[in-house]
C-alpha cells in the first residue's frame, strides 16, 4: 500500500482486488446480471425472425447484455473511487 501526500494530508491508494487479473468482483456480477437480462430480453421482446441481428440470436443477446452491464459497472466503480478521494 503506497501513501501519497497531497499538501499535508496523506492519502492511502489501494488497488481493487481483481478476479483472474482482469475484472473486479463487481464487474463480474454486473456481467452475470447483464447476461441474464439479455437472455430475458431475448425471451420476451426479441424478434424470432432472422431479420434482427442481435435479438434473434440468444447468444448475441446475452453477450450484448453482459457487455452493457460491464461498461455500466466499470463506470460506477470509477465514480465510487473518485468520490472516495
Amino acid at each position: 500500500m503506497k501513501h501519497q501526500t497531497f499538501g499535508k494530508k496523506k492519502v492511502k491508494t489501494t488497488r481493487p482486488k481483481l478476479v483472474l487479473g482482469l475484472f473486479s468482483p463487481w464487474s463480474l456480477a454486473g456481467m452475470l446480471l447483464g447476461g441474464l437480462g439479455g437472455y430475458i430480453y431475448y425471451l420476451t421482446v426479441g424478434c424470432h425472425v432472422e431479420g434482427c441481428a442481435f435479438v434473434s440470436n440468444p447468444y448475441l443477446s446475452v453477450l450484448w447484455g453482459a457487455l452493457l452491464a460491464l461498461i455500466l459497472a466499470e463506470v460506477v466503480r470509477i465514480i465510487m473511487i473518485t468520490d472516495e478521494n
